[in-house]
């Protein structure tokens, strides 16, 4: 099982330049990864538990292909009317390097969100593969190490 997160870069839909894992914070979060407009009521449901019980995260609607960053404007000036501008900073458009997170962890872009509990250093704890938000997948994926994930 790949133990690293790959290299990806991406804007804030506040507008700052994100790159990861250098950027990540030292405590480590969990990182919500939807790859298609499909996955965004999963990726919803994901973020409402992760809020209520306080876990930090980002959410990174990503891009199928690697693209300049202002070709998603589009998306973001759709999303910021959507998102609450409180939390533009935990939503991360990611627009280099998704294809490597795909191949990476065998991920295909469907309508369920992807999830990875990962260190300050991009070293991942936990995923979540597949299948929609469940509270029975929410304790596996916070209890359970990812080496014992199928």
């Amino acid at each position: 099982m790949p133990d690293r997160l790959p290299p990806l870069e991406g804007t804030t839909l506040s507008g700052r330049t994100l790159r990861f894992p250098e950027d990540l914070p030292e405590a480590g979060l969990a990182l919500v990864i939807g790859f298609t407009h499909g996955a965004r009521h999963d990726v919803g449901a994901w973020k409402a538990a992760f809020a209520e019980r306080g876990i930090p995260f980002l959410s990174l609607p990503t891009a199928a292909m690697d693209t300049a960053a202002e070709a998603m404007e589009g998306v973001a000036v759709a999303m910021r009317a959507h998102v609450p501008q409180g939390v533009w900073d935990q939503v991360v458009q990611i627009h280099r390097g998704g294809v490597a997170l795909r191949q990476t962890f065998g991920w295909g872009a469907d309508g369920f969100a992807k999830l990875l509990r990962v260190s300050g250093d991009g070293a991942v704890m936990a995923r979540h593969d597949a299948g929609p938000f469940s509270s029975q997948a929410l304790t596996a994926f916070l209890e359970r190490p990812a080496a014992t994930r199928p």
